[in-house]
């Protein structure tokens, strides 16, 4: 169901006001990456691209007799551990049931996940303190706190603690503290991680600001022999954010594939 978000609208205008964006202008170092008119629709699908001469992102391993995706269990750079997590996984699927895609089932797709979320657009606010990273399924924010350092021991959550900078026209990310959840996972063919799991990111603006692309180096040692790279873009879409909430369908892909689903993200107490 869409739904005009008036109150995300507000938020963009209020981050708009002509003294940040001046300030941004001035800025070389600063991409403009934020609008109330425009968003970045994913363009790399549902795999990760490869960095030259780089350890590349795992890839899909085939597919089951019923047309769902299957991990690459095989990957050279994976640890044991890693490996057997994604065998058990892929056992699952081939006896039946549907492939863990997190966005899919409403949850967060984690970093670098997230990235690969192929369906609606990312938008930006840029303030001087912090960038917000949000996705328009479901109203996932993610929160990047500029020129600091982590804290000494961050408090797990699904998008972790990232805090970034500017450089030479790039917003660079460094996140750590990320969830360790089943269904927290790095790609979309359900690689876990470890509480380990460390990720840089570096936007930048391409094709003469049409396009968005984001290289990211992932290091978990516990999941990955050796860290690995990879590059994710995205195209400029014109038009501003609309409210899509993932749960509202939660039994359609069930009832249409007629598969069993992993169960989606639920509330047991308020959070007010």
């Amino acid at each position: 169901m869409f739904k005009s978000s008036f109150l995300r609208s507000a938020v963009l205008v209020f981050c708009l006001r002509p003294g940040l964006a001046a300030t941004q202008a001035q800025d070389p170092d600063v991409p403009n990456l934020m609008s109330a008119d425009f968003g970045w629709l994913p363009a790399s699908g549902l795999d990760f691209l490869p960095v030259d001469g780089k350890i590349a992102p795992t890839r899909r391993g085939g597919v089951s007799q019923q047309g769902e995706r299957l991990a690459d269990a095989e990957n050279p750079n994976l640890t044991p551990w890693a490996a057997a997590q994604m065998r058990m996984r892929n056992d699952v699927v081939k006896n039946g049931h549907r492939a863990f895609g997190p966005q899919s089932r409403c949850w967060p797709g984690g970093v670098p996940g997230q990235l690969l979320f192929v369906v609606e657009p990312v938008y930006f606010i840029q303030m001087p303190k912090e960038v917000w990273i949000m996705w328009e399924r479901d109203h996932h924010v993610r929160r990047v706190y500029l020129n600091r350092e982590h804290s000494k021991n961050p408090k797990p959550r699904w998008f972790g603690e990232s805090v970034g900078h500017y450089e030479n026209g790039e917003l660079v990310i460094d996140t750590i503290g990320i969830v360790e959840n089943e269904f927290s996972v790095v790609d979309s063919y359900g690689t876990p991680h470890t509480k380990d799991l460390h990720v840089v990111e570096r936007w930048k603006l391409a094709d003469g600001g049409n396009a968005l692309e984001a290289t990211v180096s992932v290091d978990d040692p516990g999941a990955f022999k050796a860290p690995w790279w990879a590059k994710a873009r995205w195209e400029k879409i014109n038009r501003g954010m609309q409210e899509w909430v993932c749960a509202e369908n939660n039994l359609g892909y069930e009832q249409l594939f007629k598969l069993p689903e992993y169960p989606m993200p639920v509330a047991k107490t308020p959070d007010f």
